[in-house]
Formats: C-alpha cells, sequence, structure tokens
C-alpha cells in the first residue's frame, strides 16, 4: 500500500492553530468540507471525537492520528495538519501533537484503512520522516516526504 496514494496537497493544513485537539480536529474536518470530502461534517466530528473518547490517538513524538469509521464518506480520506505550538491530545509521553493525521474511512474500507492506519504509524515513528514533515515549506513536500519514507522502509 503506498501511504502517498491517500496524501493529498489540498487537504493539508500547513499552519494549523487550535486550542485544543476538538478545535484542531473540528479544522481538518472543516477542510475536508470546503473540499467536498465529507457529506455531514457535523457527524463526522462526533463520530471522530467519540473515537477520541475510547483512548487518545496521540501515538507519541509529537503526532496524533485520529480517526473514524464512517458512513459520511465514499472512500478512505487523510487531512494532515501541522501545528508549531502543538496542541495537547492527552499522549501518553505528556508531549503536545505537532502533526495530526485525521483519517476517515466508509465501513466498507475496513482492511484498507487498518493497513493505511498501521503503516502511516510506522512511518511516523522514524525521526526523519517526522523532521522532514515540521521542516517542509509546501504541502507537495509534506507528501514527498511520506513518499521517501515509504520507499527506504
Amino acid at each position: 500500500m503506498q501511504i502517498s496514494e491517500y496524501i493529498r496537497d489540498d487537504l493539508i493544513l500547513l499552519d494549523l492553530k487550535a486550542q485544543d485537539k476538538a478545535e484542531a480536529i473540528r479544522k481538518l474536518i472543516d477542510l475536508l468540507q470546503q473540499r467536498g470530502v465529507v457529506k455531514d461534517p457535523d457527524d463526522f466530528f462526533r463520530e471522530v471525537m467519540e473515537r477520541e473518547k475510547l483512548g487518545s490517538t496521540a501515538v507519541g513524538h509529537g503526532v496524533a492520528l485520529p480517526h473514524a469509521r464512517t458512513e459520511k464518506l465514499d472512500d478512505i480520506v487523510v487531512a494532515v495538519g501541522r501545528c508549531a505550538e502543538g496542541v495537547d491530545f492527552g499522549a501518553d509521553d505528556g508531549q503536545p501533537v505537532h502533526m495530526i493525521f485525521l483519517i476517515g474511512t466508509p465501513p466498507s474500507e475496513v482492511n484498507r484503512y487498518l493497513k493505511l492506519l498501521a503503516g502511516l504509524s510506522r512511518l511516523l515513528r522514524q525521526q526523519q520522516v517526522r523532521e522532514a514533515i515540521m521542516s517542509a515549506s509546501s504541502e507537495s513536500e509534506v507528501r514527498e516526504a511520506l513518499m521517501d519514507a515509504q520507499q527506504v522502509s
């Protein structure tokens, strides 16, 4: 699976500003709505936040992977937010989150979704990948950093 297939330049916010994880998630869902990707942004937001109640999706090292299965999407989608200031996601390592990869999937795509989630998590454990994303000067550089990392791993 090529993770970069799911990363679109127009679904990346390089300068996400949010006071908390709910606001960060809402802004990424608003981006999905602006791009015509999500059918009901309010329901999708509720579904993502309900998943967050089960346990934080912060995976450490300044990364969070909030996600939900929903009928509000026709295909798997990833919205990426980069937040220089950091957002508290309740990470086990106590660190603020600087990279948020919001993943949504229709229920019919669970297998691809789980592979994407695992693959992203694996790539984002690599310090050089995180550094490349944080130093990227454009949306395409974020996507390219993931593409390059996947070719190496």
